[in-house]
């Protein structure tokens, strides 16, 4: 098991770092650092005692590897794990070859999308935004089902870049954009940041370039700034 120091993630994400939970919920701002924290997580994870195999998701395979399994390898780098694990740069798993715990990518463009995803424990989608299919996220969550798991989870994380979209109905209040409803407010963890959150960047700085980026677009500066729907 690997032990890491404070000072490898933003107190914001300590939780999700650490999570069992069934739902991970994490979304807001852009540049917060909710992305890194979920690398962090799923590699320690590769180093537990107990049977541990993530299927982690893009909407389209071919950005998996200059998005997740190139931010696995930065992560895994900088936390100083990268020559205990197995990349396999051609189809992007990643393997503690010791216990055999996995990190398995699968793009929702195949046709087979749920092919080869047997006795996977958890599950992550970031930017699920991008998805308008809620069918995809019930077809993944069907495959948790694991007798192996120590436990089973789902995570998302996005930019909630409309209310209209199916996540905001799904998982929030119907009069609340920013509380679960009462089918996911007990077995999920919910997480919003924004760039402040993220200790490891210059705020003010990284402030500027997402005010410049909104160009006086109001709803862009309330998402990407705010993290608002």
């Amino acid at each position: 098991m690997i032990k890491i120091d404070k000072s490898a993630y933003s107190s914001k994400f300590y939780d999700i770092i650490y999570s069992h939970d069934r739902y991970i919920i994490a979304f807001g701002g852009r540049g917060s650092g909710k992305t890194d924290s979920f690398y962090l997580n799923y590699l320690l994870e590769l180093f537990q005692p107990y049977y541990f195999k993530l299927a982690y998701i893009n909407k389209e395979f071919r950005n998996i590897r200059d998005n997740q399994y190139a931010g696995f390898k930065r992560v895994a780098k900088r936390i100083g794990i990268y020559e205990l694990l197995k990349f396999y740069d051609g189809d992007y798993r990643i393997v503690n070859p010791i216990n055999g715990n996995s990190l398995i990518p699968k793009g929702m463009d195949d046709p087979e999308k749920t092919k080869g995803l047997d006795d996977i424990t958890a599950i992550w989608w970031d930017e699920i935004s991008k998805s308008n299919n809620l069918e995809d996220f019930t077809t993944l969550n069907a495959l948790l089902r694991s007798p192996q798991a120590q436990y089973l989870q789902f995570a998302i994380s996005f930019n909630p870049i409309s209310e209209t979209h199916w996540i905001r109905s799904y998982f929030f209040d119907k009069d609340n954009a920013y509380e679960l409803n009462e089918y996911f407010r007990y077995n999920t963890l919910l997480n919003h940041s924004i760039y402040k959150d993220n200790e490891f960047i210059n705020t003010d700085e990284y402030l500027d370039t997402l005010v410049q980026n909104a160009h006086g677009n109001i709803n862009r500066a309330n998402v990407d700034i705010k993290g608002l729907w």
